[in-house]
């Protein structure tokens, strides 16, 4: 049978874990009211982070949790609710997802392999055999100018078969053959969930996200450091919380 010691060390866990993800909370939400409430506190947060907006339910589950083990509490070091070991581990991962949530690095493909506009589209197709990649990002000094597919090099080809080499094409002639390719920018110091957002929100527009480019400051006029597209997103293997999502 589970000592009195060992029930108390995992409620003192669960309690220290739930502190830990009310500081985290006050944090994202800069909230400097040491006395707001988790609920209120949570509602702010969720508005300025997508990693809080994610886990925003498993966080209101963690409310409850929390609420039934102090509601009986009878004396200061003593619960008639003690926590299951299982239920302190997920929120002890929880609480760490939310202090680290896994950088954009743990996905994307990097270092880019991306071209200048003025060069040789034979140069690109030699790429494309030797590493395989599909999409290029294209620059014009430290500009982005537009992304190059295997798509629009093919439209190119189609349509100048007959009438040009490729030693006379560049990058930039063929991006006037590429459709609107949807490509989006963000910082080094994004994470998963910052990406997944914004994939979300194109699809919720009907819009297909072709890439994001990862820049130092996630603007279009530096140069790409990584890039993810959303194969890259799909291996991502997200925790899993069942215990406190069903409880």
């Amino acid at each position: 049978m589970e000592s009195n010691q060992n029930r108390h060390q995992l409620s003192e866990r669960f309690e220290a874990a739930f502190n830990r993800i009310h500081d985290q909370l006050c944090s994202y939400a800069q909230e400097h009211n040491q006395h707001v409430s988790f609920t209120e506190v949570l509602q702010k947060a969720r508005t300025k982070h997508q990693v809080i907006d994610v886990h925003f339910d498993l966080l209101k589950q963690c409310t409850k949790l929390r609420n039934a083990m102090v509601h009986r509490k009878i004396d200061h070091d003593f619960y008639i609710a003690e926590p299951h070991e299982d239920v302190v581990d997920e929120i002890e991962r929880l609480s760490k997802q939310l202090e680290q949530p896994p950088a954009v690095t743990t996905i994307a493909s990097q270092p880019v392999e991306f071209f200048y506009s003025d060069t040789p589209l034979r140069k690109i197709l030699q790429t494309i055999q030797e590493r395989g990649f599909s999409q290029y990002p294209i620059y014009q000094n430290q500009q982005f100018t537009g992304l190059l597919t295997e798509s629009g090099i093919t439209q190119w080809l189609s349509a100048h078969s007959q009438d040009v080499t490729i030693e006379q094409t560049t990058a930039k002639d063929v991006l006037s053959f590429e459709e609107n390719n949807h490509v989006s920018f963000l910082a080094q110091s994004a994470n998963i969930f910052d990406i997944q957002m914004t994939f979300d929100a194109y699809l919720k527009h009907q819009r297909k996200l072709e890439a994001i480019i990862i820049t130092e400051g996630g603007v279009a006029h530096q140069l790409p450091v990584a890039i993810v597209t959303s194969w890259d997103l799909m291996k991502y293997k997200p925790l899993q919380f069942p215990i406190i999502q069903h409880t």
